[in-house]
């Protein structure tokens, strides 16, 4: 049942935009490449290598299946201000096409693309780690196939360097996060959490393989508790703690204070597996009333560069370096 609010008061605060971002020119497409042809919208979820049969374009209709063209504008969330440099229009994507023995697109052959899920991990040179960017709005992202009379862009072959390699990396960066988004606290906001149960653990399977156990994982995990009385979280792996988190209790009476508490804490901790899994356990210290959130488990660890036949991306931030030229031994 909807109830009335009184409003006792409210305050306005206004803000100015520096000049020098007002009336910058940008030069704008006169029209969408969407605007001419057939066009077929499909989704991706995830980065990957996603692959396309040269019979399913023809069963799609594509006027010309043997010259297929995929364009995207998959750079993440857009910029909540309005200062992005994004293009306004789709562009289009170099892909690779398996020919055959006739060097023709058709009958039995494929086409293969690299698709990027919404998500990001941005590497921050400062601090040396990553930080995941979650896209507030979607979790999927679109890419749209057409064809022409002509060739589109493909991927040529590869170049050897300029340059001779003076750094050699035979291990890569493993990274993780797990963020549930299940529940939004007080209906309103762009943030959601998962619930945590203080009589049920949160298991956290990253599915790290090939670890070089002698390093440290790195972990960064963000909680929220509602209570009246300090309440605590514990992250572990293998039945060994590795944090112990206390969070605060508010004032529940009120209905202009904070809502939940959030704490954000991090650390380091050598694996006692192979393949590790964590746990994130919630202690409500005696209240029953309390409430418990995850917000997000970062991870961060070492692997071996190792290809088994699937996807892989190999990522070295120890690489990271001026005049570096780093060859990566798989």
């Amino acid at each position: 049942m909807l109830k009335p609010v009184q409003i006792a008061c409210f305050a306005i605060v206004l803000s100015f935009l520096n000049p020098t971002l007002i009336g910058i020119a940008q030069n704008y497409s006169p029209s969408s490449v969407l605007s001419k042809g057939k066009w077929f919208k499909f989704a991706v979820t995830e980065d990957n290598i996603y692959r396309i049969d040269y019979l399913r374009l023809k069963q799609l209709g594509l006027d010309y299946p043997s010259n297929p063209r995929i364009f995207g504008n998959n750079q993440g969330q857009l910029s909540y201000y309005n200062d992005g440099s994004q293009p306004d229009d789709l562009m289009e994507i170099s892909i690779y096409t398996y020919n055959g023995s006739d060097g023709i697109f058709n009958e039995g052959d494929y086409l293969l693309f690299y698709g990027k899920g919404t998500g990001r991990w941005i590497f921050d040179s400062t601090t040396g780690d990553y930080n995941h960017v979650r896209h507030n709005y979607s979790d999927t992202a679109f890419y749209f196939i057409t064809s022409g009379p002509a060739q589109g862009k493909r991927i040529g072959p590869a170049h050897e360097p300029l340059m001779q390699a003076n750094f050699n990396s035979a291990v890569s960066d493993a990274l993780y996060i797990h963020e549930v988004e299940s529940e939004n606290l007080i209906h309103s906001g762009r943030e959601w959490y998962q619930p945590a149960s203080y009589s049920r653990d949160t298991e956290v399977n990253p599915g790290f393989k090939d670890l070089v156990t002698s390093e440290k994982i790195k972990y960064t995990i963000r909680v929220l508790a509602r209570a009246s009385v300090s309440t605590s979280f514990r992250i572990t792996e293998n039945g060994s703690v590795l944090s112990t988190i206390h969070v605060n209790g508010i004032n529940l009476a009120t209905t202009t204070g904070t809502y939940a508490q959030a704490m954000l804490t991090g650390g380091e901790a050598l694996p006692f597996s192979p393949e590790p899994v964590y746990k994130v356990s919630f202690t409500n210290n005696g209240e029953v009333s309390a409430k418990g959130w995850i917000d997000y488990l970062t991870l961060h660890a070492r692997r071996q560069n190792k290809f088994d036949g699937k996807f892989a991306q190999y990522t070295d931030s120890r690489s990271v370096g001026n005049g570096n030229v780093t060859e990566f031994t798989i």
